[in-house]
Parts: C-alpha cells; sequence; structure tokens
C-alpha cells in the first residue's frame, strides 16, 4: 500500500512538472508569434514610406533586405558575443599561467596551497 502510494506521488510530480514546462512552453508561443507579425508590420510600414506598393516587385524587394538586416544584426551581435567569451575564455589562461609562474617561483605563497 505504502509503496502505490509513493508510485503514484511520483506519478502525480512527473505530471505536474510536464504540464509546468508545456504550459511554460506555450505561453511563449504567443509572444513569439506577436513579435513576429510587429516585425512583418513595421517592416511593411518601412518599405510603403519608401515608396514601394504593396505586391510590387520593389515591395518584395524591400521586405527581404528589411529581414536581410535584422538578420545580419543579429549574426554581428552573435560574433560581438562569441569575440567577448573568447576574451574572457583568454584572460583566464592567462591569469590561470600567471598564478603558475607565481608558484613555481616561490611555492609558500598562499595562491598555491602547497602549506
Amino acid at each position: 500500500m505504502m509503496q502505490h502510494f509513493l508510485t503514484s506521488t511520483r506519478q502525480r510530480l512527473v505530471f505536474a512538472t510536464f504540464a509546468t514546462l508545456l504550459s511554460v512552453a506555450l505561453a511563449g508561443q504567443p509572444a513569439a508569434a506577436k513579435n513576429r507579425y510587429d516585425r512583418l508590420r513595421d517592416d511593411a510600414r518601412t518599405c510603403q514610406s519608401f515608396g514601394a506598393q504593396y505586391g510590387s516587385p520593389a515591395y518584395s524587394d524591400c521586405m527581404i533586405e528589411q529581414q536581410r538586416r535584422r538578420d545580419t544584426k543579429q549574426l554581428e551581435t552573435l560574433e560581438q558575443m562569441r569575440l567577448t567569451s573568447q576574451i574572457a575564455k583568454d584572460g583566464q589562461i592567462m591569469a590561470e599561467r600567471a598564478r603558475r609562474q607565481r608558484c613555481d617561483r616561490n611555492p609558500d605563497r598562499r595562491e598555491c596551497g602547497r602549506r
């Protein structure tokens, strides 16, 4: 009887966790769709302000250019993040090398852990 209670409690816990994760995933969908819709609307307004009429080749080219601009900006942001991460990693490596050199010169230092 007690073992059945634990199994059903575990099942309830797994179900609750799954339901929570599912609700979080589904809650993010409308926001993402709304953001996409807002971007498309803003792009359409931009292209219309340039004088391109909806359905024309100029309008299509403008919309593609707006998407390309956004994609390029996102790629540049990701590249900047990668470079920042690499700089931080290189800094950690250099600090560890300097610590090792100090410990090689004087093993009794507190940071060397040889007390």
